[in-house]
């Protein structure tokens, strides 16, 4: 199938052609960042089988280390009772990210749950989206400190999309685990198509 080449936008406001999910709560306090990535396939059929792929990718956490290339990164998804899975993600589930390999002892891990796991479709638009929203394990009540990240589809046009919100100030250059440029690289392998031997 001919697919486009996958480009970023990003640490910019969203225009009016990316509409900012509902998941992403309102930006109140602290540091914001948007990283938008998206692709043109050659059909829209082509972008809806992706559009499958890209989800399943995003809910194989403990896959998102080869999905986006980043070696140096360990992913480990937990039940909410704090065990190890190896399934896709479910809402309430905790993932680590942490530095290592899958093979490695626990190092220093950051900890999120997944508050919010959706899948929405729009006829009217030709859009469907599938979002995840997550936020520290430790967060105080009524703070909203989150990531959510989005994959899209509208038309023939393919987006996976990373937003943080309400990040505290004083936190080191990490967002929730990981840079940005790690969670754009994260973004694009959402959107690689196997068929053309881009994973």
């Amino acid at each position: 199938m001919k697919y486009g080449t996958i480009f970023s936008l990003s640490f910019i406001k969203i225009t009016r052609m990316q509409t900012i999910h509902y998941l992403v709560p309102a930006h109140t306090i602290g540091s914001e960042t948007d990283i938008v990535c998206k692709v043109g396939c050659d059909s829209v059929d082509d972008a809806s089988f992706i559009f499958v792929d890209a989800k399943d990718r995003l809910l194989a956490v403990t896959d998102w280390a080869t999905v986006g290339a980043l070696d140096e990164v360990r992913f480990q998804l937990n039940d909410a009772a704090g065990h190890p899975v190896r399934r896709h993600a479910r809402r309430h589930d905790h993932i680590l990210i942490g530095p290592g390999s899958p093979g490695q002892q626990k190092a220093d891990q950051d900890a999120y749950v997944i508050e919010a796991l959706e899948y929405d479709d729009y006829p009217d638009t030709d859009e469907e989206t599938f979002a995840v929203r997550l936020k520290p394990v430790d967060q105080a009540e009524g703070d909203t400190d989150t990531t959510t990240i989005v994959v899209g589809r509208r038309g023939k046009v393919l987006y996976a999309s990373y937003h943080g919100r309400n990040r505290p100030t004083d936190d080191d250059d990490l967002w929730h685990g990981l840079t940005a440029g790690q969670w754009e690289a994260l973004m694009i392998g959402l959107l690689r198509d196997e068929d053309d031997g881009l994973m």
